[in-house]
């Protein structure tokens, strides 16, 4: 039977590469800053991405950059009406990044049918808002609490550490009425850890694969890459690229990604290499 990632639309096949396209609604995104602020942008920015290959649309109201919080009312007013025409438009299902539970309950209202939890669904309240959704749930590893700069990094094994993490979270929720076919894996790179901690964690992904759910690797334009390669957030493409072929010829199969225009033949070719399996041949002249 194929690895499905159920939600509350239905469920998406992950034996295959799937793309996750980032809406960022907020004014402050580290990556685009700003550039899809206000509702008439990100549904744009949102259909644009749908119409390039996005298996699913996420919307995101805040920035976890080390700042001041955002209200949620605030953070509502930005997503809400964007996932609203979203999940009327744009033919894919839509998904909302948040760490608060009003958030969440209100986008699951407008119409999102999974849930990004940056912080792993340690509020509880955030778990009670899933499981009543029956929502999809991305459950995120993360040292630490959101915006809030790190004094340091803990001294562990990462890889075994967030599968530990993700053993524990996946029974934790199945007590509280989500289910583990509703729930995607994602390791937290960049949440809490070092760059040389990423690099272990994706170097090892394997290892949290072996866990059999979805793993979600938010690989994007991420620090470590900078950290790689010396290049600013704006100028990661291709290290974006290189980590989504090594991560999904590991058996990781969900990427989020800012420029799904780029990286949908990316992945589609690292699909073929790793699988042995082509969706769709074309006809080409040389």
């Amino acid at each position: 039977m194929p690895l499905g990632w159920r939600h509350a639309g239905g469920a998406i096949d992950c034996s295959r590469g799937r793309l996750v396209g980032i809406v960022n609604a907020n004014p402050d995104s580290f990556s685009d800053e700003g550039a899809h602020a206000g509702t008439d942008r990100a549904v744009a920015q949102g259909l644009r991405l749908a119409a390039q290959g996005a298996d699913v649309v996420e919307v995101g109201g805040e920035s976890l950059r080390f700042s001041e919080h955002t209200p949620a009312e605030v953070e509502i007013a930005r997503v809400a009406p964007v996932i609203a025409r979203l999940a009327r438009e744009a033919g894919v299902p839509v998904a909302v990044d948040t760490f608060k539970p009003a958030v969440a309950e209100a986008a699951i209202a407008a119409g999102a049918v999974i849930l990004n939890d940056p912080t792993g669904l340690r509020d509880p309240d955030m778990v009670r808002v899933a499981a009543a959704g029956r929502v999809g749930v991305g459950m995120t590893h993360f040292f630490g609490d959101p915006k809030v700069r790190p004094a340091s990094f803990p001294d562990v094994d990462v890889p075994r550490t967030v599968c530990e993490w993700a053993r524990e979270g996946l029974a934790r929720a199945a007590a509280a009425g989500i289910p583990a076919e509703r729930i995607g894996i994602d390791p937290g790179v960049g949440l809490g850890k070092s760059p040389s901690q990423d690099l272990d964690l994706l170097h090892r992904i394997g290892e949290v694969v072996a866990l059999g759910r979805p793993v979600f690797v938010p690989i994007s334009n991420k620090k470590v890459l900078g950290a790689l390669t010396g290049r600013p957030a704006k100028s990661r493409l291709a290290p974006t690229a290189a980590g989504v072929v090594w991560c999904r010829a590991r058996g990781a199969t969900i990427f989020r990604v800012h420029n799904v225009k780029f990286l949908r033949p990316v992945l589609d070719t690292g699909e073929a290499l790793a699988t042995g399996r082509v969706e769709r041949w074309h006809d080409v002249v040389k």
